[in-house]
């Protein structure tokens, strides 16, 4: 299988479900106070995770693009890589989070998440491990034994 789609544009679809499904099952109620500094818990925690992969991207001169993880010129396993394969996408999950709690939406926690993670996996992490397996063999074999693909 190899990789179509960006990862931040299924994010946004999934975000975009979330929004249109926020008034359905309507029993996610969380006290105003707590379901906002959840949503910035889970936000600050998803753009800082992001944010510090894409510079550990930068710091190491590869690249940052999921859709040619081919053309990797060196395999990233400092900073935040030290503790999980994938923060990008972790990242992105922190972001669902934090809007299913900003919409209240119990479809965007028990449907879309889980939808997104699976097909993250399915279609952007496997097709990545396989380009990595290729290009960095032994080393990224070691990698994948030290550090989890998510968390």
């Amino acid at each position: 299988m190899k990789t179509k789609i960006p990862p931040p544009l299924v994010a946004l679809i999934v975000m975009l479900l979330t929004f249109l499904s926020r008034d359905y099952l309507d029993i996610f109620y969380l006290h105003p106070h707590l379901q906002r500094t959840l949503f910035l818990l889970f936000l600050v925690i998803g753009v800082s995770v992001i944010f510090l992969a894409t510079r550990q991207f930068k710091i190491s001169k590869t690249t940052v693009n999921p859709l040619k993880p081919e053309t990797a010129s060196s395999l990233v396993t400092s900073g935040i890589f030290r503790r999980t394969r994938n923060p990008m996408y972790l990242g992105l999950t922190s972001l669902l989070i934090s809007f299913s709690i900003y919409f209240s939406s119990v479809f965007g926690i028990i449907i879309y998440l889980p939808l997104f993670i699976s097909y993250i996996t399915i279609f952007q992490i496997i097709p990545e491990e396989d380009a990595m397996n290729k290009l960095f063999s032994n080393d990224y074999k070691s990698y994948c034994l030290k550090v989890r693909r998510w968390i």
